[in-house]
């Protein structure tokens, strides 16, 4: 490849500098040294006499700093990725905050108009998708969910379009509380403070820890008790296939969520087992092995694979709604609206419940705090099978900040390491995944453990992270007072009640100090004085004293 004069690098040549003159070049050499000097004397100044130095007018040239260390540049660099992600996702939700307020506005111009609301917004929505490049459809779809969110949901559209949460957060919270929106026995303002609830959840949690959280929230709201819910979802059980192009398809059942996990977790032991040169991955032996169980009834290369495979799923059950003497929808209509809970983040029916407690060979009593509802345990030197249990209970879930992964299916680490003197204890123990297991240990992040279970996280760039663990039973709270508390009263103000009692008790003893009753309290107890009766009458009333 051949270039020719004035192109490439030729052309980007700066033109020659001009000679300077000697004079130019002592000029020069003199300001410099005037500036390492006035620079020498700055940085032997105090920061209060350099303050008062620039509010005269005086100059302050730039003082040299150290070289920036490998650690630090990486510090430095880690802070500004965060600090911009952070502002960029904040900046998109008060973007798309936006964009939803003139959707919604226009779809209800057009609703407050007369004519066809339906034709007008076709109308509308065609144009603006022939403008940026979309279906019609999409942009009237769109236009439907903003004026919804805005007009059913406004604290979540405002958190949003704020930028305290995140797009993501808002649609888990829209997702969650359609219940609440199709339940018209139940009351707006219990509507609204569910969703006040978890707007102040999704503003210090992640979204997978919020959609749990929802669940729960939006279970107790209900004005149906679940068991009828769960009675009539369970009439539209069924599986669906569609076509998903390539010659695949998605094959759907819509199941009671026990045995939906039930048959997730016993497909996902039998990809544990499969045979390291097997050069399937861990969905596709898995994917074989649903298909293979469906068509055959074995597991592929295995027919014996899934023969010894117990699943045991962790489900929490209140022992209130076990013990009522009634049906479930009863129990629910008493009061007893906390669900079992499978992995701390699926609710199980209380029919449900009930005959896996029948049915179980045995019973683990894990009793919980009664007002924090966080799991009582029992200090132990080494792990015991009721120490891993009594875990399970506390944590639920990967304790790292934002997972949200079961606790059966993670490490049970030592906050402490062992190596470091350790203890295998309650207090020094949590549940984590294996991911954040391996991140805790090979970064930067740094973990402890607080009283009651909390772990304090403290990420590379200083940020720090308390993670609660979950109420494993029902949270009692503290009524109000029917009748305000009494005034506080200093020593000396008790000190001088009690000289007063004192005195009246002295007075009290003494009759020359009783002092002689009030007329006026004598008439409002007794009425008007009587007129003295005649000597001798055997019919006069007695005196009143």
């Amino acid at each position: 490849m051949t270039t020719r004069p004035g192109d490439g690098a030729e052309a980007l040549e700066a033109p020659p500098l001009e000679p300077r003159s000697a004079a130019e070049i002592a000029a020069d050499a003199e300001l410099d040294a005037f500036w390492l000097e006035l620079s020498a004397q700055v940085a032997a100044m105090s920061a209060e006499q350099v303050t008062a130095a620039a509010e005269h007018g005086a100059p302050i040239p730039p003082l040299p700093r150290p070289p920036e260390s490998a650690a630090e540049r990486r510090s430095r660099l880690d802070a500004e990725f965060v600090e911009r992600f952070a502002a960029l996702e904040a900046e998109t939700s008060r973007i798309e905050g936006e964009r939803r307020a003139l959707m919604a506005e226009h779809l209800q111009r057009m609703i407050d108009q007369r004519g066809d609301t339906g034709a007008m917004l076709r109308e509308l929505a065609s144009c603006a998708a022939v403008e940026v490049g979309l279906a019609s459809t999409t942009v009237e779809r769109r236009m439907s969910d903003a004026w919804a969110i805005i007009t059913t949901l406004p604290a979540a559209h405002e958190a949003a379009a704020e930028g305290r949460i995140t797009v993501s957060h808002l649609r888990v919270i829209e997702a969650e509380t359609r219940p609440l929106r199709e339940d018209e026995q139940l009351d707006a303002a219990d509507r609204e403070r569910v969703v006040a609830a978890l707007v102040d959840t999704a503003e210090r949690s992640s979204v997978s820890r919020l959609r749990s959280r929802a669940k729960q929230l939006v279970n107790d709201a209900l004005s149906t008790p679940l068991q009828v819910r769960h009675d009539a979802a369970r009439q539209r059980r069924r599986v669906e296939v569609s076509d998903a192009g390539d010659g695949m398809a998605h094959l759907y059942a819509f199941l009671p969520a026990l045995e939906a996990y039930a048959v997730h977790d016993r497909l996902t032991q039998a990809a544990r087992g499969k045979p390291k040169e097997d050069p399937r991955s861990f969905d596709q032996f898995r994917a074989d092995a649903f298909q293979e169980l469906l068509l055959s009834g074995v597991v592929p290369e295995d027919p014996h694979g899934t023969s010894g495979i117990r699943v045991k799923p962790m489900i929490a059950i209140p022992a209130g709604g076990l013990c009522f003497d009634g049906t479930a929808a009863e129990a629910e209509a008493a009061g007893h609206r906390f669900p079992a809970m499978l992995d701390g983040k699926v609710i199980v029916d209380l029919d449900t419940a009930r005959r896996l407690a029948g049915e179980a060979s045995t019973w683990l009593r894990l009793f919980t705090h009664p007002v924090t509802g966080v799991a009582v345990t029992v200090d132990s030197y080494t792990p015991t099978a009721a120490q891993r249990h009594a875990l399970l209970g506390r944590d639920v879930r990967c304790r790292a900040p934002g997972c949200d992964r079961p606790a059966r299916r993670a490490d049970l680490d030592h906050t402490r390491p062992w190596s470091q003197g350790g203890e295998t204890s309650l207090s020094n123990l949590a549940h984590i995944c294996r991911r954040d297991h391996c991140l805790k240990h090979d970064s930067r992040w740094a973990v402890e453990q607080l009283p009651g279970g909390v772990l304090r996280w403290t990420s590379p760039l200083g940020q720090v992270i308390d993670d609660l663990p979950e109420p494993a039973g029902p949270v009692f709270t503290d009524m109000s007072r029917t009748r305000p508390r009494p005034p506080k009263r200093t020593g000396a103000q008790r000190r001088a009640d009690q000289r007063a009692a004192l005195e009246r008790l002295g007075r009290w003893d003494d009759p020359t100090t009783w002092t002689a009753p009030d007329p006026a309290v004598l008439r409002e107890w007794h009425g008007a004085p009587l007129e003295p009766a005649a000597h001798g009458d055997p019919n006069a009333p007695p005196p009143p004293f």
